[in-house]
């Protein structure tokens, strides 16, 4: 047994989640890697694999787009201009003063979440739909983690690279790194299942009273958990891909140097979190404790159970795969599970780098 294997068992016969997947790795080796539990419990029991492909959620945002947007950036995209220089839907008044840094970071002032398909679905619909939305607050005043903010930078990217988000990714990110992460995977079955009968958004959305006839009934699998990224295509900006734990470390790689490492500094420090380009710092963060990494580590979290952390001053990548919304979510406060993650396995003697 190792910590890894220990954390996974512990945290399954607790309640945590019906499965999951770990991985601790250097820029060059995969420390330990291990995988317990049930990818599904209903509507039939399936045991975890190696090749599970687990839903990344927003995950997607850092893995996802912020490599596109290092490369982006390579190609002249200047992150101090406004998303209406690409997307004329953006050029109305209401996002004046938004630039796509803050949509990185996550301070455009945008909210948090808005059920676009029930305006309409689609690339098209979603484009009407958000363009027509007004920030909560002033731009750069304040972090409101966003997904809103995200789905305008995938229209931008999108726009940049004259083709869709995923194949985009595919070609000029995963397959590069060889990494198998991708949207729309083609075996439902080999994917860990989430949520039932799309439960937390049918509640959300009626929570805002909106109505919308065509939510999934059943078990989600094989498909984004998010009802806004299914509801695109299946590809966004801020959810959508899957993958495994090693697809994941393929693709935090590159983070660890040069100028993908300077994207990920803290770019707010007058605000509540620190942020970067598509990745969350330490300060602020709920998912680890201060003492656990360097104060130069970052990381980001998924709702349906996801997390990936890399410290850049010992070299290590921590990454948590989990189905823990499956078949309903059980544990709200899953940052208290990360949280025991990051301390038990930052200070196993086997995962210090060597």
């Amino acid at each position: 047994m190792t910590a890894l294997s220990d954390f996974l068992e512990e945290e399954i016969a607790a309640g945590s989640f019906p499965g999951g997947s770990a991985l601790v790795a250097t820029r060059e080796r995969v420390l330990d890697a291990r995988q317990a539990g049930r990818s599904a419990v209903e509507p039939a029991a399936t045991p975890v694999g190696e090749d599970t492909r687990w839903d990344l959620a927003s995950l997607t945002k850092p893995l996802g787009a912020g490599p596109l947007v290092a490369l982006a950036m390579q190609g002249g995209l200047d992150i101090g201009s406004a998303p209406g220089r690409f997307l004329a839907g953006w050029k109305s008044t209401r996002y004046d003063g938004i630039t796509i840094e803050m949509l990185l970071t996550h301070t455009s002032g945008l909210a948090p979440w808005f059920p676009l398909y029930t305006q309409g679905e689609g690339p098209v619909a979603y484009r009407r739909t958000l363009s027509g939305l007004h920030p909560e607050q002033a731009p750069g005043a304040a972090v409101i983690y966003s997904d809103l903010s995200f789905l305008v930078l995938g229209e931008v990217l999108e726009a940049f690279f004259s083709a869709p988000v995923d194949r985009a990714f595919s070609e000029l990110v995963a397959q590069p790194l060889g990494s198998a992460a991708a949207f729309r995977p083609e075996d439902p079955l080999v994917c860990a299942a989430t949520e039932a009968d799309d439960a937390t958004e049918r509640r959300m959305t009626a929570e805002l009273g909106l109505a919308y006839q065509h939510f999934r009934a059943g078990v989600v699998r094989g498909q984004v958990h998010d009802g806004n990224a299914y509801r695109r295509g299946g590809a966004s900006a801020h959810a959508g891909l899957f993958g495994t734990a090693l697809d994941v470390w393929k693709l935090a790689v590159p983070w660890l140097d040069g100028a993908r490492l300077e994207m990920a500094r803290d770019r707010t420090p007058g605000l509540s979190e620190a942020r970067g380009l598509a990745w969350q710092g330490i300060r602020g963060s709920g998912s680890v404790s201060p003492a656990t990494f360097s104060d130069r580590a970052f990381g980001h979290t998924g709702f349906t159970g996801t997390s990936v952390w890399i410290d850049p001053e010992d070299q290590r990548i921590f990454i948590l795969l989990t189905n823990r919304v499956h078949p309903r979510i059980e544990t709200p406060d899953f940052n208290a599970v990360r949280r025991r993650f990051h301390a038990r396995v930052a200070a196993a003697p086997e995962l210090r780098a060597r």
